[in-house]
């Protein structure tokens, strides 16, 4: 019986995400929000993929 609950709550968990990311992907971009940058020069990430993205695209300019 236990076995069955966690089944159900568990398929409930993924059912309201799937719902939930399927809602958010139908909400439109804020107005004034269509094309920001990240400011990288602020975060103490070294590692991070965006990061490394941005700095890798000013380094071919």
């Amino acid at each position: 019986m236990n076995t069955l609950i966690a089944i159900l709550i568990m398929g409930a968990l993924i059912g309201l995400n799937v719902v939930l990311m399927k809602k958010n992907k139908a909400t439109p971009v804020p107005e004034g929000c269509e094309n920001l940058k990240p400011d990288c020069k602020g975060c103490g990430i070294a590692n991070c993929e965006i990061r490394s993205e941005i700095e890798a695209k000013e380094g071919e300019k």
